[in-house]
C-alpha cells in the first residue's frame, strides 16, 4: 500500500519533517520490509510496543490479501488482535487506514470486507484509535479525476500497483491527518 520500496511512507516522513522541521519528531517506518501480519503480531512486543510511539499509523493487510492468499475476515481478525494489544500494552494514538478497493481489483469484496472492520474497530477504540479513510479519499479524487475525463491520472495500474501518483496523494494525506492531530494537542 505504501509502494513497493516504501515510497509513500518516506515522502510522509519528508512532508511532516518540511511542514514543522521544529518539532522534535521521530519516525520509524516499517516498509517496505516484507513482514506478514503473523509476524508483526509475533513481534508486536520489540517491534512497536518497545518503541514506546506516541503514535502509530497502521497500514497493513493488502499484502496478506494479495500475495498470503487470505480472504478479509482472516486477515481482519488479526488486525483487530493486534490493535486490541497496542490499545492495551501502549498509551499510543493509534491510526488505522483503510485501503483503497482499486488495489486489489480481483476481490474488492474481501478489501471492503476488512475496511468495514477497521471503520469497526476504530469506532470501538474511540478515541485512541482514529479512522484514516484513505479508501474514501482516493474514490473522491478518482471522482474529480474522472471529471477531467481524457486527461485525468491514474492512482492505480491495472493490476493495482500504486502510481507515483498515489504514493504522493497517500504521503499528502497522511501528513495532512498526522499534523491536524499535533496541533489538536
Amino acid at each position: 500500500m505504501f509502494g513497493s520500496k516504501g515510497e509513500a511512507a518516506n515522502r510522509f516522513v519528508e512532508a511532516v519533517l518540511c511542514r514543522e522541521p521544529s518539532r522534535p519528531i521521530q519516525f520509524s517506518v516499517n516498509v517496505p520490509v516484507a513482514v506478514s501480519l503473523s509476524q508483526i503480531r509475533a513481534r508486536l512486543s520489540s517491534d512497536i510496543i518497545g518503541k514506546n510511539a506516541g503514535r502509530i499509523i497502521m497500514g497493513f493487510g493488502l499484502r496478506e490479501l494479495n500475495h498470503g492468499g487470505a480472504d478479509g475476515a482472516s486477515v481482519a481478525a488479526i488486525y483487530e488482535i493486534i490493535v486490541n494489544e497496542l490499545v492495551n500494552k501502549t498509551q499510543a494514538r493509534l491510526f488505522l487506514l483503510t485501503i483503497p478497493s482499486d488495489m486489489f481489483p480481483i476481490a474488492v469484496a474481501e478489501v471492503e470486507y476488512l475496511n468495514s472492520v477497521i471503520r469497526d474497530v476504530c469506532a470501538a477504540n474511540a478515541p485512541r484509535a482514529k479512522l484514516l479513510d484513505f479508501a474514501k479519499f482516493a474514490e473522491t479524487f478518482k471522482e474529480k479525476q474522472m471529471e477531467r475525463g481524457k486527461f485525468g491520472r491514474s492512482l492505480f495500474m491495472e493490476d493495482g500497483a500504486p502510481t507515483s501518483l498515489c504514493c504522493m496523494l497517500l504521503a499528502l494525506y497522511l501528513q495532512d491527518e498526522l499534523v491536524r492531530d499535533l496541533k489538536e494537542i
